[in-house]
């Protein structure tokens, strides 16, 4: 019998929301007798490279950054005059300023990198004008005054959103999904689950699945209470977020709390946080950002989200569901006390469950109720077990670490999902979510016969086999700028 101790870690996952992408001026406009938007209040114009270097560092850390967008200066036919608290001139609204090639490039460059940067909603111009240069805060609740906004403003916002984006391509004619991530403007969620209306009634028919905010700024609407709290919401899971030291229009500005002392699993910040103040700087803000990320997926009980539905689920998990490894190597998880409600829109991904590695060790098995697991990963001195999505009921799950990896796995170094991964006479079956271009790594099989790829918006665009390491490499592309879900089926 092995003497070593508990070995299997149910980490809290860790993510950081980005707001405020989106703005093609930085200044501020919003202070003093100004009623104008505040932006991310930084005297610039904004372009592609600003996008360039989050991506980068996304791309190094291999995960899907939270991206929130407010998108009234990516107005290029001028139509927040239709809808007039939008914006501070009303019907009066002109936004030849802006518009420029550079706005389509911009947008080219987030549809092509959506594997690495999140196309989430934030806003129109943040805030909420009932007349013309009276600006009130904020966009979708009144702040001010302690009271929702009317609901079929709400609606009009969400349409003006949706306008924006058909401007650049995105459309559902065109293939194309709503946001499902949100992030309420200054905090301003209208949090009403048991009434008729809510952000969520209005956000969750739209598509929006995910949201989150600082709920102490509405105290008054008694949502909850705890650091690390949340609850659904009309269709919309919501979570609190917390600040821990970085104001937003500060420039290379990260976290001043200890990790282990930040009490919310999501992280806020700004997107001037991660841009330096001159371009020459910007590669050792990045490396910044980069060092940061590397020492929180370093934490013990912490892990980097790859992705937001990745990170949501995890808190789901951390929230309803029991592990406990009461011999070392045999896992009992009860998941029966998951809410129904968590299926409905498909909230939940795989549970992720880590476990200390030495050098040279691996997990060399891993199943559970003698099943593969979702997919695995090495990072930081981490095995990392994805393992698929967890019904109501209890499971159990064997693993062993040895000097050989698992011999049949998909490695995920990207950001996608895997929600099962399952192989059995001449066919192995992988079913997950891709976000943008990425290459899945099927591992432990010879050359297959044939793929089939069950969703025609996902293209395969390129194969390679690397024969020593026994590894399949699919280089694929979701269509959906918010990802799309598809069976890969290889054949022998």
């Amino acid at each position: 019998m092995s003497d070593r101790k508990e070995e299997i870690i149910f980490p809290r996952p860790f993510a950081f929301a980005i707001d405020d992408f989106g703005w093609m001026t930085g200044n501020d406009h919003g202070y003093g007798d100004h009623q104008g938007p505040f932006r991310v209040g930084i005297d610039r114009k904004m372009d592609v490279d600003n996008y360039k270097c989050v991506v980068k560092v996304a791309e190094t850390m291999r995960i899907r950054l939270m991206g929130l967008f407010i998108l009234g200066e990516m107005d290029r036919l001028n139509i927040l005059g239709k809808y007039p608290t939008t914006n501070p001139d009303g019907e009066n609204w002109d936004n030849s300023e802006n518009i420029c090639d550079e706005q389509i490039e911009i947008m080219d460059y987030v549809k092509q990198n959506a594997a690495h940067l999140e196309f989430g909603l934030h806003g129109i111009l943040h805030e909420y004008w009932p007349e013309a240069n009276q600006r009130k805060r904020a966009e979708w609740y009144n702040l001010d005054e302690d009271h929702p906004w009317p609901e079929e403003i709400m609606q009009d916002h969400v349409k003006c959103f949706k306008e924006i984006m058909a401007q650049y391509g995105l459309t559902e004619e065109a293939g194309h999904s709503f946001p499902e991530s949100f992030v309420a403007c200054a905090y301003g969620y209208y949090w009403n689950p048991d009434g008729k209306y809510s952000t969520g009634s209005v956000l969750g028919p739209a598509g929006v699945k995910y949201a989150n905010t600082m709920f102490e700024e509405v105290s008054e609407l008694n949502p909850p209470g705890k650091p690390n709290g949340g609850g659904f919401d009309h269709g919309l899971l919501v979570v609190n977020r917390n600040i821990y030291g970085t104001m937003w229009h500060d420039y290379t500005c990260l976290p001043t709390v200890p990790v282990d002392e930040q009490q919310s699993d999501l992280v806020e910040s700004h997107w001037t946080n991660w841009l330096a103040p001159d371009d020459s700087l910007q590669d050792e803000t990045n490396q910044k950002w980069i060092d940061y990320l590397t020492m929180v997926q370093k934490q013990r009980d912490r892990y980097l989200a790859k992705n937001t539905q990745q990170f949501y689920s995890q808190w789901l998990y951390k929230k309803y569901t029991d592990v406990e490894e009461k011999t070392v190597g045999v896992v009992e998880i009860d998941n029966t006390k998951m809410p129904d409600i968590a299926y409905g829109k498909e909230f939940l991904a795989g549970m992720v469950l880590k476990v200390a590695l030495a050098k040279g060790q691996h997990i060399s098995a891993a199943s559970i109720d003698n099943k593969e697991i979702a997919s695995y990963f090495e990072d930081e001195g981490y095995g990392f077990l994805y393992l698929p999505v967890l019904e109501q009921k209890k499971y159990t799950l064997k693993y062993s670490i040895g000097s050989s990896i698992l011999p049949h796995h998909v490695y995920n170094d990207g950001t996608y999902n895997v929600y099962s991964f399952t192989s059995d006479n001449g066919k192995v079956t992988v079913n997950l979510r891709l976000y943008g271009t990425q290459i899945i790594k099927i591992t432990g099989f010879s050359s297959p016969q044939k793929i089939e790829i069950t969703n025609s918006n996902v293209a395969l665009l390129d194969t390679n086999y690397d024969e020593k390491y026994k590894t399949l490499l699919l280089n694929v592309k979701a269509h959906d700028i918010i990802g799309e879900t598809t069976l890969i089926n290889l054949i022998w």
